[in-house]
Order: structure tokens, then C-alpha cells, then sequence
């Protein structure tokens, strides 16, 4: 009787087992149904007779919700997770190299799954049937799609193709029926057989080559013949005849341009649409001054810049003398949606050295000298555009009080050599007030980002007055006697209780 009782106590409790097989390759699934995968090499079925239903996991697929390769394995193998449908994520380490042959055939939960750059080469299959799928992450480390990679992935609705790729196989996009655009890198040498076949939710497909891959057999097939299909200027005739099997009737050219600080100065007096714009430039470890003709989305530059956008300018009287000493141009990171073109703003590289920002298929606008302004009481300051390189001389004109960004600080112009091209530079213009004409000129201007430190400031010294308080009609008061109420003092609102 002790003895059957202490085999049922055993029987009601469950746990995880780490399995062992060749080459230090482990496993473990546990109750909550995440499989570990650990050791170096992982074996394909053809270590199992060529059986998938050898695979030692094979008989608990139903069971495994999440897969969890751990760093050390460094290729996953022919048929590795075969029809584990359940199974909704998957994570890749940095030490995988190669995805084997219908590694993830008909995993119909999967969402996403996010490839990192280690890996070189994706079997054929190894994602078809993922009907789940709605987006993937292909690395630039791989040189080619192979047959069927993506075949019938219906939730598919959007797949970036690095510019590593040469070859897209045969059937590799078949039936991706959410997919609604496309873009094919000028790398890509060809096309397979039916490789984008009943991709029925197409609305635009752009090939960034000037000469057209080689196509297979109805590549296209079942597209609908009227959306757009981009190509680069000047090659508008050659696509039309390498397309000309499949009826395409609106395809349009999209201009490339290339933009940089040592280029002639832009000077472009129409309109570009659908355009493909570049521009490059040598980036400090500092914020800089930004001004292109053409919007960047957030997406574009997250990764690699910051840029923010004129917000307020800020002066106060940090000794409390009665005279403004200090001005601060607050800027605002932008963390989300687009900036606008012939605008200026400000942009620090993470990482210093050559970098280019990129935008396509987007406007190009004309050039235009646009000017921000912001004001305080005492003082206009306007943010001026520049397309080409400003000397100081020109710059120095009519004895301005003209300023510019320099190793993160405002400078006052004559600090400097002129500024550069796709830059700004601020002027700061007395305004007709009760102050005076310069009694709030600035002595320190620096530069602040709201959620970081103010910056080192640029020491720019002038004579001021001193200070006078007026009430909210203009007029000067003894601050020495002052009813409750609101004033003006350099330059800011002061409240007396």
C-alpha cells in the first residue's frame, strides 16, 4: 500500500528533461512549452535515417509554443522544427550560420522572426507554409532566396531584400497574397520561375537596377497588371520590353541623386517626385546643424542619427544684475514621424565618421532659402538655410550679429571660417521693445536637448545697461515696490506674490 502511494505522489508531478545527442548538441522542452536548444552543431533528419519523424523533439511538436536557440549552436538543421505549428517565436542566435532546408516548414503561429547577420544562407522551404508570418528580417550577410524560402507565407506583408542578394529562386514569394510592395536591390542578377506568382495584394513593385534581372517563367503571374512599377531614370523602355510578357502598363522612373558637402551647390529650381536622395557627409561626435531638401520618415535615420527640431530660445539672468547674460536655444529630439524639407534642424551621428542618410521614393523640392524664427522680448532670432558654402565675409555683411553651430556650441561668426553647405546659421536682430536697443544682448548662447545636459557654452561678450522692470502695458515700474502681479524682467515673466 506505501509503495503505490508513493508512485502516484510521483506521477503528479511534472518536469523538464535535457536530452543528449551527438556533437554536445542538447535539448530541453519544458512544461511551458519552450524548447532549449544547446551545444554546437544541431543535426538534421538526415541524422535520423532520413526520417523526420526521427527527430528526437519530432513526437512533442504540438507541444512547443516557443523556440529558444541558445548562442554556441551554430547552424540549425534540414527539417528542424517541421510542422511545429504551435510555436509562435523563435530566437536566432548571432552564432548561427546557416538555416537548413525546411528548417520551419509549416510553422503556422509564427509572427515574426527577426534572422541576425551571421547567417549566410537559408535552405529552400525553410519558411514556407508560415502562413502566420507577417514580417521577417533579412540580413545583408545572405546572397541568396533560395526555392520556395517564403512559398505561401499568406500574412506576409512586407519583406526588406538586402543589396547582398543575387539570385531570388524559383517560387521563393509564390502566393504571398498580403504582400503589398516590393523592392528589388540592383544586386539581384535574376529572377526564378514563379517567384512572385498570385502576390495578388501588390500595389507597386521597384527595381533599383538600370539593367533588369533575367526572368523566369511567369514570375509575375496573376499580378495585377495596372499597379506601379518603378525604375530608374533612363531605363523606363528597357524594363518595358524585359516586362513586356506581362502587361504592365504604368511603369514609372524614379530619379537618384547624391548628395554631399564637397558637391556643387544645390541649386535645383523644380520639383522632383518619386525621387531616391542620399546625402553624406563627415559627422562629429557633436550635434550639427541639418538642412536638406527632402523629408526623412523616423525609420530612416533611428538607427544610426538623432535629430531634433528648434523649439523655444530661453534667456535669463543668471546673476541676477539686471541684465540677460545667458541665452539657450532649447531643440527637441524627434522620436517619431517626418521631418520637413528646407527646414533646419540639428543631427549627431552615434557613431563619428562618414555617414550618409537615405530616403526613397520620396520628394525632392526645389531649393529654398526657409528661416525659423523665434522670439523673446528683447530679441529676434532667425535660423537661416544654406544649400552652399557661406564665407565669413559674405556672412559678416552689414555688421550683423550672426552666429553658427561649431563642435556642439554656438559661435559667433567671426570664430569661424564661414559655414558649410546643408547647415544653418543664426542671426539675432534687436527688437523695437521697452528694453532698449542692446540691453538684452547675448553673452553665453548655448545649446540645450530636452532630456540631456546643456552642452559647453560659447563666452560672447557685449555691454548692457542695466536692468528695468516694466508691468504688462510697457510700462517701467520701481521694482523696489511692487504690487502682487505679473511683470516683465530681462526678458521673462516674474510673478509677485
Amino acid at each position: 500500500m506505501i509503495k503505490k502511494l508513493l508512485l502516484l505522489l510521483f506521477c503528479l508531478f511534472s518536469f523538464s528533461a535535457i536530452h543528449a545527442d551527438d556533437n554536445d548538441f542538447k535539448w530541453e522542452l519544458s512544461d511551458d512549452g519552450t524548447l532549449t536548444i544547446s551545444g554546437t552543431s544541431m543535426p538534421g533528419y538526415q541524422a535520423y535515417g532520413h526520417d523526420k519523424d526521427k527527430a528526437p523533439w519530432r513526437k512533442d511538436r504540438d507541444n512547443i509554443k516557443k523556440i529558444v536557440i541558445e548562442d554556441g549552436v551554430t547552424n540549425i538543421g534540414d527539417n528542424a522544427f517541421f510542422e511545429c505549428s504551435a510555436c509562435t517565436s523563435v530566437t536566432i542566435p548571432s552564432s548561427v550560420t546557416s538555416i537548413g532546408n525546411e528548417a520551419f516548414y509549416r510553422c503556422y503561429s509564427l509572427i515574426s522572426v527577426k534572422i541576425p547577420n551571421s547567417v549566410t544562407s537559408i535552405g529552400y522551404w525553410a519558411f514556407a507554409g508560415c502562413s502566420g508570418l507577417t514580417s521577417i528580417e533579412i540580413p545583408n550577410s545572405v546572397t541568396s532566396i533560395e526555392t520556395s524560402t517564403f512559398n505561401n507565407c499568406f500574412g506576409l506583408t512586407s519583406v526588406e531584400i538586402p543589396n547582398s542578394v543575387t539570385s531570388i529562386g524559383d517560387y521563393a514569394f509564390y502566393s504571398c497574397k498580403a504582400l503589398t510592395s516590393v523592392e528589388i536591390p540592383n544586386s539581384v542578377m535574376s529572377i526564378g520561375e514563379s517567384a512572385f506568382a498570385w502576390c495578388q495584394g501588390l500595389s507597386s513593385i521597384t527595381f533599383k537596377g538600370s539593367t533588369p534581372p533575367t526572368f523566369g517563367k511567369d514570375v509575375f503571374y496573376d499580378v495585377d497588371k495596372s499597379i506601379l512599377v518603378y525604375v530608374p531614370a533612363n531605363s523606363g523602355e528597357t524594363y518595358k520590353n524585359a516586362l513586356a510578357g506581362y502587361g504592365f502598363s504604368n511603369i514609372k522612373e524614379f530619379t537618384s541623386i547624391s548628395l554631399n558637402d564637397n558637391s556643387n551647390a544645390y541649386t535645383r529650381n523644380t520639383q522632383i517626385d518619386d525621387a531616391d536622395v542620399s546625402y553624406t557627409r563627415d559627422f562629429s561626435k557633436y550635434w550639427e546643424p541639418l538642412y536638406i531638401p527632402f523629408s526623412l520618415k523616423y525609420e530612416d535615420w533611428k538607427d544610426d542619427f538623432e535629430i531634433a527640431y528648434i523649439n523655444a530660445v530661453h534667456q535669463y539672468d543668471t546673476n541676477d544684475d539686471g541684465d540677460i547674460d545667458k541665452t539657450v536655444l532649447e531643440f527637441v529630439k524627434i522620436k517619431s514621424g517626418t521631418t520637413y524639407p528646407n527646414t533646419p534642424y540639428i543631427i549627431r551621428a552615434k557613431e563619428k565618421g562618414k555617414k550618409t542618410l537615405y530616403a526613397e521614393n520620396v520628394t525632392l523640392y526645389e531649393s529654398d532659402v526657409n528661416q525659423i524664427k523665434c522670439s523673446t522680448t528683447a530679441q529676434e532670432f532667425i535660423f537661416t538655410g544654406n544649400y552652399k558654402k557661406v564665407s565669413k565675409m559674405d556672412l559678416m555683411a552689414y555688421y550683423t550679429n550672426k552666429y553658427t553651430m561649431h563642435l556642439g556650441d554656438i559661435n559667433y561668426i567671426n570664430l569661424i571660417t564661414g559655414v558649410g553647405a546643408y547647415r544653418w546659421y543664426m542671426e539675432i536682430k534687436e527688437r523695437e521693445s521697452v528694453y532698449g536697443i542692446n540691453n538684452n544682448t547675448a553673452k553665453e548662447i548655448s545649446i540645450r536637448v530636452v532630456g540631456e545636459e546643456t552642452t559647453g557654452v560659447a563666452n560672447i561678450q557685449h555691454a548692457s545697461p542695466n536692468t528695468q522692470t516694466y508691468d504688462l502695458n510697457g510700462r517701467r515700474v520701481n521694482e523696489n515696490n511692487l504690487k502682487p502681479g505679473m511683470y516683465v524682467k530681462n526678458g521673462r515673466k516674474v510673478i509677485v506674490k
